[in-house]
């Protein structure tokens, strides 16, 4: 057998997360085996003080940075690639990266803030398995696969609902890989933490009162340290484990022997926890994702004066948000099919911004304006498909095929129309953000919208079609832009309408949200956080 510090020598290993805390861990404990390592992380700063520590000590020319959501497979792709690129191939992938995601009851969940736990704690290990795994089978030497999932995977009261289902999902992800990839001697593990006192668990706050918590509430007499778990994942990335595969270890201090229930009561860990979250200003527990992004989204836009296209902007959220971005600086391109609208928008706001009469469903004239911009140095930094129109309430068999017709034109076609002739001057370029805006009835059902619902779905699939189609300086979202009070509202839920907010409350929270979408984003389906809470429906239902 070799020795612990020689046994990962010419072993390559990829560490999600592994900017700080249990990662940060790993990634120094497989160094210092002889690993060379790719740290595939959010946090930039972090990451790039960890590699001058790294290099201080002599270890820089076997370890490597990048930029990495792990909830996006573009990401987790590029991060196989560098590993592959600087250090010749893949031995190990270690699927660390992780967020406390929402806590509180159930009931008081909200679903975007579920769905982005479970984006990152189980579609980031589901990305990291699945491209890490298709390089070791094309190495064709085998290979380790390391899942971090939790004890609160194992205890219903371990953890906030969202984060424990998806820890638990680990496991189960971790043993199906295992039974799959064992013949092609990839072994696939998974370590289940314990009370692990790191910057996820403390939030700034007084680190060695916690760990006196931690110890109080656990068997073992000393409170686990991101070193207790960074020698485990060593092992495992091993051949000293080489006949353990689909098996999940835990390391808590005998936390599950004892059977906690951290989140219930006046359990004093639990209570210890949710005082730093509130002290903290978020309702989520996590570390810079669901609250904290939201909050980076909808904070002043900081960049350049950017061009904006905005399709449909005579009336609505079109309308807003555009009044919106000149009142910030932006130059804003739009157009109408109304001819009053478009002289009064051209009469309040001159060069450089544009206004023109366009109807999105006649490709001749969308070709000749997108033409006309170019020729004057236009392409949008920003393009906004917001054109839409609705229909009459009714049963899908009450609806005439013209009805359908007229909807799915302005707001499929119409869309193609604007990407097919303003996307190829965006990509000469070689940047841009296209926003495609879909709706609550473009990712659920309702009766008496079919057209409408119909026409919104395919806004989701052309968007997520157009984002596997763009570079990697490019991104394509569709965005539910929330229940507003337009006119568009008003006709399918009467006085009801009026519980919602206004366009102009609305572009408060939109105008920034918007501009900052990232090149990182490509791909996601987003929505105008505060804006999509559903208040009734109104007597038209």
């Amino acid at each position: 057998m070799t020795t612990v510090a020689a046994r990962l020598r010419n072993r390559v290993a990829i560490v999600t997360g592994g900017a700080s805390g249990i990662g940060r861990a790993t990634v120094v404990r497989l160094l210092e085996e002889g690993a060379s390592v790719v740290i595939a992380d959010l946090n930039c700063d972090k990451g790039e003080t960890l590699i001058d520590e790294l290099i201080n000590r002599g270890l820089g020319d076997r370890v490597r940075f990048c930029e990495c959501d792990v909830a996006h497979e573009p990401d987790m792709i590029h991060a196989v690639r560098l590993a592959v690129r600087e250090f010749g191939r893949l031995d190990c992938m270690v699927n660390n990266a992780g967020i406390g995601g929402a806590f509180g009851p159930i009931v008081d969940t909200h679903v975007e803030d579920w769905d982005r736990t479970h984006e990152v704690l189980l579609r980031g290990v589901f990305l990291g398995i699945k491209h890490g795994a298709r390089q070791m089978i094309r190495q064709g030497e085998g290979g380790a696969i390391v899942n971090m999932s939790s004890v609160a995977a194992i205890s219903g009261g371990g953890g906030g609902a969202a984060y424990s289902a998806a820890k638990a999902g680990v496991l189960a992800l971790t043993r199906c890989a295992a039974v799959q990839l064992a013949r092609h001697r990839i072994r696939c593990n998974a370590v289940l933490p314990g009370t692990i006192v790191t910057p996820l668990l403390t939030r700034g706050g007084d680190v060695d009162s916690m760990r006196q918590i931690a110890k109080e509430t656990q068997p073992w007499p000393e409170p686990g340290v991101a070193e207790d778990v960074a020698p485990v994942v060593a092992f495992l990335a091993s051949d000293d484990s080489r006949f353990i595969t689909g098996e999940s270890i835990l390391v808590d201090g005998g936390i599950a022997a004892a059977g906690p229930n951290i989140y219930r009561g006046d359990h004093p860990l639990g209570e210890a926890i949710k005082e730093r979250m509130v002290a903290s200003g978020i309702q989520s527990f996590d570390a810079g994702t669901v609250a904290d992004l939201q909050a980076d989204r909808t904070a002043e836009y900081q960049g350049p004066p950017r061009t904006v296209l905005i399709t449909g902007i005579s009336r609505g959220l079109g309308h807003a948000l555009a009044t919106k971005l000149v009142e910030l600086g932006h130059t804003v391109i739009g157009c109408s099919r109304t001819e009053s609208a478009v002289a009064e928008l051209r009469t309040r706001w001159g060069p450089p911004h544009r206004f023109d009469v366009v109807d999105v469903c006649d490709e001749v004239q969308v070709r000749a304006w997108a033409d006309a911009l170019e020729a004057h140095g236009q392409v949008p930094d920003l393009l906004i498909n917001n054109a839409a129109v609705t229909h009459r309430p009714a049963q899908i068999w009450r609806l005439s095929t013209q009805e359908f017709a007229d909807v799915l034109k302005v707001n499929v076609l119409g869309v193609v129309n604007v990407l097919r002739h303003f996307v190829p001057a965006m990509l000469k370029r070689g940047t841009g953000i296209i926003v495609n805006f879909s709706s609550g009835w473009g990712r659920e059902a309702a009766a008496r919208v079919g057209p409408y619902c119909a026409s919104k779905w395919a806004v989701e699939g052309l968007t997520r079609v157009l984002a596997a189609e763009l570079p990697p300086k490019m991104a394509a979202v569709s965005l539910h832009p929330g229940i507003v009070n337009t006119d568009a509202l008003r006709q399918n839920f009467g006085a009801a309408a009026d519980k919602y907010p206004s366009p102009e409350q609305w572009v408060q929270v939109a105008a920034p949200y918007i501009l900052n979408i990232r090149p990182r984003d490509n791909g996601k389906a987003l929505s105008v956080p505060g804006m999509t809470e559903f208040r009734g429906w109104g007597p038209s239902r």
